[in-house]
């Protein structure tokens, strides 16, 4: 994580450098296709100067708001790295705002991409809410499931054997998941070139796996007694429940 947000904040810093005075005509989005006359009522040093320090700034604090989230919560690190950006774009569209002083179009422009802005930054927090907790395992008379976000429905007759372990497979990638934080959740490529199901988080002591004939499954519990939910998914797969 704390590679990937140095990352980020290396592009946010180069985006700073990247746009002047001298190429914003042909560089900077929404300059570049103003007529000559709106130009010459746009403050475009004075903008320039506000675009390099924004950039320079949200490159420093989120590098190191992502370093300071992380020793105490992954998770919130995770969230803070995906959402800060878009919160402190839509500030500097609001900052910016007053600089649109040409077409009508333009402002309106603006305010369509902070409305954008706010809808992308709700939808983030409504699935984090979600995401960075455990999923549900549900039995019934014949089906498995596990609920959520790409959530596994299994029938009593694919399910082959489970049991706990210490630890779960190296992965290589997500092929179809989520993984962010501590929370991993989905289908995942290993290192060794399986395909795998994970619902876990990745700081769990014990991890029930699941072989099944959909794959092998792994999965966790913030709050469950695994000891006690490996007993009962023993009993279903023998017919007990």
């Amino acid at each position: 994580m704390i590679l990937i947000a140095l990352i980020l904040s290396v592009v946010f810093g180069s985006i700073g450098f990247l746009v002047t005075e001298k190429n914003a005509r042909y560089s900077l989005s929404g300059y570049n296709t103003m007529s000559e006359q709106d130009r010459q009522q746009f403050d475009i040093t004075s903008y320039i100067r506000l675009f390099k320090h924004f950039h320079l700034t949200l490159a420093a604090t989120l590098f190191i708001g992502v370093c300071l989230l992380s020793l105490v919560d992954n998770n919130w690190a995770s969230i803070f790295m995906t959402v800060y950006p878009l919160v402190a774009y839509f500030y500097f569209l609001v900052k910016t705002a007053a600089y649109n002083k040409g077409k009508s179009g333009q402002k309106a422009g603006s305010y369509i991409a902070g409305t954008v802005l706010v809808v992308i930054i709700g939808t983030l927090l409504f699935t984090s809410v979600k995401d960075y907790k455990s999923s549900e395992l549900r039995l019934n008379a014949d089906k498995l499931a596990i609920e959520g976000s790409f959530g596994i429905t299994l029938n009593r007759k694919e399910v082959e054997k489970q049991q706990l372990v210490d630890r779960i497979p190296e992965i290589s990638y997500k092929s179809n998941g989520f993984a962010a934080g501590d929370y991993a959740k989905g289908r995942f490529k290993t290192k060794d070139g399986r395909t795998v199901w994970l619902f876990v988080n990745k700081k769990a002591s014990r991890f029930l796996w699941i072989k099944s004939a959909q794959g092998d499954i792994f999965y966790s519990h913030d709050q469950m007694d695994m000891q006690a939910l490996s007993r009962n998914i023993e009993q279903w797969i023998a017919g007990n429940n």
